[in-house]
């Protein structure tokens, strides 16, 4: 096979797993967002009573000092209490998690 060939099904098969990577990203987004559709019906009692941020607000920290878009936040609960992790992709089109305390707002990694 020619080399100028082989380059471009070389080529060929980076933007395939690309594209399949943002399709991914995407069903993944889809499926968060349903959740969430279903997180907000239900109360957050033990978010409100342990966490003096809310998930909205993690988002929007990570967003002001990171940039990009959020993907997703889960929260759990750390040592100190509810830790917020927000993944957000970048314009670079990398994936990144940020941890977010939930008493104080401060970035944990």
């Amino acid at each position: 096979m020619p080399r100028s060939k082989h380059n471009r099904g070389k080529a060929l098969l980076a933007t395939l797993a690309l594209l399949c990577s943002l399709l991914m990203v995407n069903v993944t987004v889809e499926a968060n967002s349903r959740s969430e559709g279903r997180e907000q019906r239900e109360p957050e009692r033990r978010e409100q009573t342990r966490a003096r941020i809310s998930a909205s607000e993690a988002a929007r920290i990570v967003e002001q000092r990171y940039g990009g878009k959020v993907m997703n936040v889960q929260t759990r609960q750390g040592n100190g209490g509810v830790v917020y992790s927000v993944k957000i992709l970048q314009s670079s089109g990398h994936m990144r998690t940020i941890n977010v305390d939930g008493q104080s707002g401060a970035i944990l990694n």
